[in-house]
C-alpha cells in the first residue's frame, strides 16, 4: 500500500515547508509503525498550467493502511506529528494506494 499525500506551501514559505518536511516531518511518520520509507516528489507545469498541488510524498505502507491512518491522526492530536505554519492545510490531500 502506498499513502500518497499532495500538498503546498503557504505562499512565500517553500524553503521552511521543505526543511520542515525533510527534517522533521519525514522522521516522525518513520516512527508509525508500519510506514516503511517516504519518497518526495515536486511536481511540474505541464501544458503551461501550474500544478494543483506544488509536492507529492509517497509514503510505502506495510499492512493496515487505515491503522496506520489512524496513528497519524493520533500522533497529529497528541503532538508527536509536529505540523509546520509553512504547510497549507487547504492545499492538501491524503490518498490511499494498493499495488497491483
Amino acid at each position: 500500500m502506498h499513502l500518497i499525500v499532495f500538498s503546498s506551501p503557504r505562499a512565500g514559505m517553500d524553503e521552511e515547508y521543505n526543511t520542515w518536511y525533510t527534517e522533521v516531518h519525514i522522521p516522525d511518520m518513520l516512527e508509525i509503525p508500519g510506514v516503511k520509507s517516504c519518497t518526495r516528489l515536486r511536481a511540474q507545469p505541464v501544458g503551461g498550467q501550474p500544478p494543483e498541488f506544488a509536492y507529492q510524498a509517497d509514503y510505502d505502507i506495510d499492512g493496515d493502511a487505515g491503522a496506520v491512518l489512524k496513528e497519524i491522526k493520533d500522533r497529529s492530536t497528541d503532538g508527536r506529528i509536529r505540523l509546520s505554519p509553512s504547510i497549507d492545510p487547504a492545499a492538501m490531500k491524503v490518498t490511499v494506494w494498493e499495488s497491483l
